[in-house]
């Protein structure tokens, strides 16, 4: 099956390979200019599918999160465990469980996923702080690293040569409160950016509550011609609960309650953490000649996780990272190359009760990854352009836990490690016969490495091998083929996918063990419509998607929590300059429940959700919105496990002023 796949994708590009017949004169090969915008990680003939959600569009978005406007705008499905969409698993390719550690988030192009299977917080970088988010699906293994399977995100934030104030309030149902200010500067040649927020919510759920602060400062600036220099502080205060799972039911009763609420032990499930971050990044060179660029970041979350009575954990994490790049360009060509260092150190303490009175565990887990990347794109022909990125990893942990309460019990008491290599490869092709059409074809050699979480039983949850060094990095093969076609005021991109993972890390709750299961297969369509007018706005975007296991004793099954199909469709009406009508509907089909392997049990029902957004611009830099996510007061729930439910949220309502100066 894969090299009839591989043989049929090649059988397709051999028409578009331009031949040159014997005395035909060649023509002269445009000057390729290249020129990156500021951290933007498209590049600008990429071979492959990329959704740009810009500035405008951001602003005109009225959401609570940047969850919320990767569904609406991106066209991603979330899950959620707790019914806010603000703390979102996001899935890109197929990817179901641990959906997060096979997605990358950048912020800036600086990877900010977690070593462990902790997702990433979607209010740690307010709306109003972003100037565009960047969507790659597909694997972009060689050229980001770890995490990067299913696809990547990169969230870019202000910064340039324009001063601005955003000034944004809103309030809601179940308690909802907003309030935001962004702020950019120019003085004396010194950019100063400053952000706040603050966001809260009750909850839809009972015991989902959700609180964030956040501030940041940065400071940018071009010190000679040659010498460019940015650096920012950030800091977030965060609390949240756990509303927890329903039995089928209680969800059909009232699936806003939760069973730890009803218990009298909600105050009990909740987390708070603290967490800080300074970045820099020093470039030396000119645009017209070559750069090196010294980019480093130092990360920590102070965590405390409150999950019942007897598991009350502190958790520490440090993140270091450090990727020196090299890159020069000339007439039809440009190329890079870099290192890439990262150390994560995590302390964890355990406590019988949520005093923090009695330690019952004591943990500790280091992580480095050291790699070597290069890549380059040339224009060897004109209308065609070439990519190809490799890159080499070298990861270890060293893992430790003690229990007090078991002293002898060797699933709690262990001091080990484990080291792997990996490696990671991608050549990509793009034409571009005129401006309204391109067509490309991309192989990708991909790895993800283990979570910390899949190896160690450091958390004090013990698994039935409390350190597997048998748990190896999962990898595979990826091929993209589409094309885009852009008339006026239409846009139209398909693009097909498959990709094959060998040994896929699955959760084996038979075993109490995470292990490399088996290999993989996923096929899909993409396929995406948009229209753009003075007076309207459109955009469709529609997944057709098999996944299932191709070894072991589940071959031929559906990889569970996997929806077959996923549509997203946005229509926004412009009557008059100073108003807009938005509606948003998102469908996602049914899957199979967490942890059905036999593709046995009841599945997930599929579900179809509905926005509306009316926006009032009574002036330039002013505007009014109101917005109603679940117009219809659809019941559903995005996750099930075993038959346990977790319930999405309802019908909201949200009405807010911004301010742009």
């Amino acid at each position: 099956m894969r090299r009839a796949s591989i043989s049929a994708l090649a059988v397709m590009l051999l028409p578009l390979f331009p031949v040159t017949a014997p005395g035909e004169e060649d023509e002269a090969l445009p000057d390729l200019v290249v020129e990156a915008d500021r951290d933007s990680v498209v590049p600008e003939h990429f071979a492959g599918s990329a959704t740009v959600i810009d500035q405008e569009a951001i602003a005109k978005s009225g959401v609570r999160s940047v969850a919320d406007l990767l569904a609406t705008q991106g066209g991603i499905r979330l899950t959620s465990s707790t019914g806010n969409t603000a703390d979102s698993t996001v899935h890109l390719r197929g990817f179901g469980e641990n959906s997060s550690s096979r997605v990358l988030v950048l912020i800036d192009g600086r990877p900010i996923n977690r070593p462990d299977m902790a997702g990433v917080s979607w209010l740690e970088v307010p709306i109003a702080r972003l100037e565009k988010v960047e969507i790659l699906r597909g694997s972009q293994s060689a050229r980001f690293g770890d995490n990067a399977v299913g696809g990547v995100i990169n969230l870019v934030t202000r910064g340039g040569s324009t001063e601005s104030t955003v000034v944004e309030a809103a309030g809601g149902s179940d308690g909802y409160t907003l309030a935001r200010l962004s702020h950019r500067s120019l003085i004396d040649g010194n950019g100063i950016t400053f952000d706040a927020e603050r966001n809260f919510t009750d909850g839809w759920r009972d015991n989902a509550f959700s609180e964030l602060q956040t501030a940041s400062l940065r400071w940018d600036k071009q010190l000679v011609d040659w010498i460019g220099a940015d650096f920012g502080v950030s800091w977030a205060d965060e609390s949240g609960g756990f509303p927890g799972p329903l039995t089928k039911q209680r969800y059909l009763l009232d699936p806003r309650q939760s069973i730890y609420a009803q218990s009298g032990q909600g105050d009990q499930y909740f987390s708070e953490q603290t967490r800080w971050n300074a970045d820099g990044k020093l470039t030396f060179g000119t645009n017209k000649g070559p750069t090196f660029e010294i980019p480093l970041s130092i990360y920590q979350r102070d965590l405390a996780w409150n999950f019942g009575p007897g598991f009350h954990t502190d958790n520490l994490l440090d993140t270091f990272t450090l990727s020196p790049r090299f890159q020069i360009s000339g007439d039809s060509w440009s190329a890079e190359a870099g290192l890439s260092l990262r150390r994560d150190t995590l302390d964890l303490s355990q406590y019988a009760e949520i005093q923090r009175l009695n330690r019952t565990t004591d943990a500790s887990l280091e992580r480095d990854i050291v790699g070597i990347f290069a890549g380059a794109q040339w224009e060897p022909w004109k209308y065609w352009h070439l990519s190809t990125s490799a890159r080499w990893e070298r990861s270890s942990v060293d893992a430790s836990a003690r229990s007090y309460t078991f002293p002898n019990d060797p699933a709690l008491n262990f001091s080990r490690s484990t080291d792997e290599s990996n490696t990671a490869f991608q050549a990509g092709i793009r034409w571009e016969p005129n401006d309204d059409i391109s067509v490309w074809l991309r192989y990708d050699r991909l790895y993800r490495l283990p979570s910390t979480d899949e190896i160690a039983s450091y958390q004090g949850f013990p698994l039935t091998v409390p350190f597997n060094d048998q748990l190896q990095a999962e990898t595979g093969h990826n091929i993209e083929l589409g094309a885009e076609w852009t008339p006026d005021a239409w846009t139209l991109r398909v693009n097909g996918f498959a990709q094959w993972l060998e040994g896929e890390i699955i959760y084996d709750y038979l075993q109490n063990l995470n292990v490399n299961l088996a290999d993989t297969r996923r096929l899909g369509l993409e396929t995406s419509l948009g229209y753009h007018t003075g007076m309207w706005d459109a955009a469709f975007h529609f997944t057709a998607l098999q996944a299932e296991f191709r070894s072991g004793p589940y071959d031929g099954k559906e990889v569970y929590l996997v929806p077959n199909r996923e549509l997203t469709a946005t229509l926004a009406c412009h009557p008059k300059d100073w108003l807009t009508v938005q509606a948003e509907y998102q469908h996602v089909g049914d899957s199979f429940e967490g942890n059905d392997f036999e593709n046995t049990h009841e599945k997930l029902p599929a579900y179809g959700v509905a926005n509306l957004l009316v926006r009032y611009e009574p002036k330039p830099g002013l505007s009014l919105y109101c917005r109603i996510n679940n117009l219809f007061d659809e019941r559903y729930a995005t996750i099930k496990y075993s038959g346990l439910w977790y319930p999405a949220a309802g019908r909201q309502l949200l009405i807010g002023i911004r301010r742009e100066l």
